[in-house]
């Protein structure tokens, strides 16, 4: 009874669970409680940006249009996408039975967050040395993804 109900619930780790070796069981053991954890954080997020929306738009008396209000708003929508992409590779990683997160997705996840971080720069104050540092940081992670990707074509093009 327990297990049916365990693998109606958690198909992804519950897949070929004799199949597995002890390591790869612990490691979907960690996957799951990350995936538990993200999603707590991603639940949190969500109830904060739904009452931050509500008061920014509808009971507080600032004008909606003001950017600093659609910064505010983006960073919280943002970094609840980021988190989510986050716990998406770690059930991919179950799933595939491969058992890692690919580094493409990890410096995905990166450039997503650095983009969030540009949207949310204050002009105003900002250092020119902070933009160029995050250009720098951008460009870094685009060519570190360009030289993954180019890795993972050939790897799949030479057929392993």
């Amino acid at each position: 009874m327990m297990k049916q109900r365990l693998k109606r619930l958690f198909p992804e780790v519950c897949n070929g669970w004799s199949e597995l070796s002890g390591y790869h069981r612990f490691e979907r053991l960690v996957s799951l409680v990350l995936s538990f954890a993200i999603a707590g954080a991603v639940l949190v997020a969500m109830y904060y940006l739904v009452i931050h929306v509500v008061q920014l738009l509808f009971i507080e008396s600032r004008d909606p249009f003001d950017y600093r209000v659609f910064q505010a708003l983006f960073d919280m929508i943002l970094t609840v996408l980021i988190a989510m992409e986050f716990n998406n590779s770690i059930i991919r990683t179950m799933t595939s039975g491969k058992g890692f997160i690919h580094v493409e997705i990890v410096v995905l996840i990166a450039i997503m967050a650095l983009v969030r971080k540009f949207m949310v720069l204050d002009m105003e104050v900002i250092d020119p040395w902070q933009i160029g540092a995050l250009a720098a940081a951008v460009l870094a992670l685009g060519g570190c993804y360009w030289l993954v990707r180019h890795a993972n074509r050939m790897k799949d093009a030479s057929g392993e």
